[in-house]
């Protein structure tokens, strides 16, 4: 299918013929050639692969927000915490009666 370069980074790959059949790796990042999908794994596969064997991939999540919901749409089941404040905000202090720092949500 047309999927964009990258699409499958952080996801799984299961060989599903030839030598390594059964066998599984985790995708480091593939790129979109004129025949197909490249697929670089973290780690060499167990045995040689030849022309021809046949993979099952899936597709890889960075773990943001941002990725569950424009890749998954999947943002109910999301493990983190996307709106917590970050550095910027926890060491920022009060500079008069800005309104900001009125105890309410950042994210309205």
């Amino acid at each position: 299918g047309p999927f964009a370069d990258g699409w499958f980074r952080h996801g799984r790959l299961v060989w599903t013929s030839g030598a390594n059949a059964g066998l599984a790796g985790a995708i480091r990042a593939d790129r979109r050639r004129p025949d197909g999908i490249e697929v670089e794994l973290w780690l060499r596969a167990a045995r040689p692969v030849a022309t021809g064997d046949g993979v099952t991939l899936t597709a890889g999540c960075d773990k943001t927000f941002a990725t569950c919901r424009a890749k998954f749409a999947n943002t109910a089941n999301f493990r983190g915490f996307p709106h917590m404040p970050g550095n910027d905000r926890a060491f920022s202090y009060v500079v008069g009666q800005s309104g900001e720092n009125d105890g309410g949500s950042f994210f309205n």
